[in-house]
């Protein structure tokens, strides 16, 4: 067992909203209770629909938001709550590469000084020492050191995220969150973009947390993955383990969502509505949605149980 670099323990990250202005202000479980761990130089997977909480968990993990409660370790660090310093020095250890390239960078800034700009917030370098860091590190994504004097809006779609990798690896950071790296793309660019993370994990010994609803692009990076519903994590393993059995029904209705995933001739259709977060219900979360429910899992919100073989799962029927 390799090191562990991400210890997430009992996080929970909960809004205040308010309906209109007069309306009762009610509690949004945005990430209820998660539980992880990720282990150096692994790239582990995140898998959800829209609205489980998989951005708003990497973006506590990237410290823009505070947690609710619980905490986060970072190569032993507990970022859950440090000074000003502390935090400034954990952000070298933590970047992200964002869904959409070109909205996460000025468009008024040349790439040089996009890629840059970490070095000259959390360096001492020179200027003539940052040029030669960025075109070392444009070498790496695969692109010329003269596409430092172009703009963002001169690039393409597969050009630009090399840009914001090179960027989120400028400090070398222990911890790359990718949320969602190539759903924007074309599927051949898709994959030089994929082929180019899985050779500077090998070459940098960088550890991923890879967000994403495309179940294949997960199989395909992730050595282990948890699948999350409504704010909470329902089913860890290894991707092998969870693509061969998938054991939580909402794991299962995922793998069918995507044609011939399972080889599978008929599909088990899942009715009912997805709760809301805000005042989730006392029960299992996938009750509504389940072909399985019985009258326990209205009552009792199974917690993540663990078994044999690096697994665990949220429901009292695959017990």
């Amino acid at each position: 067992m390799t090191e562990v670099l991400v210890e997430i323990d009992n996080l929970s990250k909960y809004f205040t909203v308010r309906s209109g202005w007069f309306g009762a202000s009610k509690t949004l479980h945005a990430v209820d209770n998660v539980s992880l761990s990720l282990h150096k130089g692994e790239c582990f997977g995140l898998v959800g629909e829209s609205g489980c909480g998989k951005s708003t968990l990497s973006r506590t993990l990237l410290q823009l938001y505070a947690p609710t409660s619980g905490t986060v370790r970072i190569a032993g660090s507990d970022i859950s709550s440090v000074t000003r310093r502390v935090r400034r020095r954990n952000t070298r250890n933590v970047q992200m590469v964002f869904q959409d390239s070109y909205w996460s960078m000025n468009p008024k800034l040349r790439v040089g000084d996009v890629v840059g700009e970490p070095l000259r917030t959390h360096t001492k370098l020179s200027a003539a020492e940052r040029n030669r860091k960025v075109a070392i590190l444009l070498e790496q994504v695969g692109l010329p050191a003269d596409f430092a004097r172009r703009f963002p809006s001169q690039l393409s779609g597969g050009q630009r995220q090399r840009i914001g990798i090179a960027r989120a690896i400028a400090l070398q950071p222990e911890l790359l969150i990718l949320d969602e790296p190539t759903s924007a793309l074309d599927m051949s660019v898709q994959a030089q973009i994929l082929n180019l993370l899985k050779d500077l994990q090998e070459e940098q010994q960088l550890t991923y947390l890879f967000v994403s609803h495309d179940l294949s692009v997960v199989r395909h990076m992730c050595t282990r993955m948890a699948v999350m519903y409504l704010g909470q994590i329902v089913e860890t393993g290894t991707t092998e383990q969870i693509f061969a059995h998938p054991l939580h029904p909402y794991t299962r209705m995922l793998m069918q969502a995507v044609p011939d995933i399972e080889g599978n001739a008929e599909l088990t259709f899942y009715d009912g509505e997805m709760p809301k977060a805000i005042d989730p219900p006392v029960g299992c979360r996938f009750a509504s949605r389940c072909p399985h429910v019985t009258e326990k899992c209205t009552q009792e919100n199974q917690s993540l149980r663990e078994l044999d073989g690096d697994r665990s799962v949220r429901c009292h029927l695959a017990m």
